[in-house]
């Protein structure tokens, strides 16, 4: 008996061995031939490479890497540590002086495509505990806020106008619905604008954060940065009230025209009129701000435009033409200087007012190429 149970032990051991033996050389011959693959979840698959939606369809996975390959962990930064270079190069290539972007030329190009979902995709790995300079979260927010919108924009093209979708004839609202994932939180526009840029306290982020429309601020050309943030803000805030379309003012009457940004905003720019223009006053021109610091001005409020910041189609722009952001600082320099800064020289006409976006079709339906909405139910795990 005890002969029967020692072979019998013998047997099922050689079996055993024999099993773990013949599975090693399959893996070791697997893995030379690059044939035998790690079982990983799709959902880990998933959520390392996302899904890319250009197109405005889902792409297939990406497959695993190989084990020599498969990335590290990510290594979570704190807001001044995030790269801006990369929207920087995307906003020199295609945002036009006019702060008028090139969505269909974008919208092709895949390999542009790529780099903003890569560089918002990115913010996930930020750690908020990390300390930061007020700037930093500042720069980040808003540079966070305008590429979000561009992405939004790129995934609707064609469309007339972003007040199509919010909400669009299915519910969806861009300003809501439309979350990027920023250290393991989601955000959205409203979010970033109201619960965290404006609680910061300086109002000139009006005249920085952008919602794709003509009556919005100009886009910038380039990104924010920390150390120019200062200069970067007032540039824009100047720039805005030096557009006709955006500010006019009548000295011989007296009279002032705002944007209605400054009406729906009206509590982040003085707790009355007066304060408000008393502020306002520093980034309007000379005789305009004169008017406004008199306090006898007479306000009244221009229409806005809702219509796309579309550019006109044309080529993409060559890299030789773009500055980079490592030379530009290594210069000493804040911001290069906008083709607009021409602004600056002009007289805006008195009393001009822009023509109001009226749709041209019921909201959420798009042109001949059909219509594609960003982040669905569904939509938050392709980041």
């Amino acid at each position: 008996m005890k002969s029967f149970l020692k072979m019998n032990f013998g047997v099922a051991a050689g079996t055993i061995c024999s099993l773990v033996f013949a599975q090693a050389l399959l893996a070791q011959s697997g893995s030379r031939s690059n044939e035998y693959q790690l079982p990983v979840p799709s959902s880990q698959i998933q959520e390392t490479y996302g899904t890319w939606q250009g197109s405005g369809q889902r792409s297939e996975v990406l497959p695993y890497p190989s084990r020599e390959t498969r990335p590290r962990e990510v290594v979570r930064v704190g807001f001044g540590q995030y790269d801006h270079r990369a929207l920087d190069n995307l906003l020199q290539k295609y945002v036009d002086s006019r702060g008028d972007v090139d969505y269909a030329t974008w919208q092709t190009d895949q390999k542009d495509r790529a780099a903003l979902l890569s560089y918002l995709r990115g913010m996930n790995s930020l750690d908020p505990a990390v300390r930061s300079s007020l700037a930093s979260e500042m720069a980040f927010w808003i540079n966070a806020y305008n590429a979000l919108t561009i992405e939004g924009i790129l995934q609707l093209f064609p469309t007339r106008s972003i007040k199509d979708h919010a909400p669009d004839a299915n519910g969806f609202n861009i300003w809501d619905d439309f979350k990027l994932p920023v250290g393991g939180s989601e955000y959205s526009l409203n979010d970033i604008e109201h619960k965290i840029l404006r609680k910061m306290g300086d109002p000139r982020i009006h005249f920085a954060i952008v919602c794709a429309s003509k009556g919005c601020p100009q886009l910038s050309q380039r990104a924010y940065f920390a150390d120019s943030l200062d200069q970067q803000l007032a540039y824009s805030a100047g720039l805005f009230f030096h557009t006709p379309e955006k500010f006019s003012y009548d000295v011989g009457r007296g009279q002032l025209g705002l944007s209605p940004i400054i009406k729906w905003f009206a509590d982040d720019f003085g707790r009355s009129d007066q304060e408000r223009l008393q502020y306002l006053a520093q980034f309007m021109p000379a005789e305009a701000g004169r008017l406004a610091a008199s306090g006898s001005a007479t306000i009244s409020y221009l229409n806005y435009d809702w219509n796309l910041n579309l550019a006109p189609a044309r080529r993409p722009v060559s890299n030789q033409n773009f500055v980079p952001v490592q030379s530009l600082r290594a210069q000493g320099s804040t911001t290069r200087q906008s083709p607009r800064q021409d602004f600056y020289s002009q007289t805006p006409s008195a009393g001009q007012q822009t023509e109001t976006y009226r749709p041209v079709r019921p909201a959420g339906q798009c042109g001949q190429g059909g219509c594609r909405r960003p982040m669905t139910s569904g939509y938050g795990a392709s980041w």
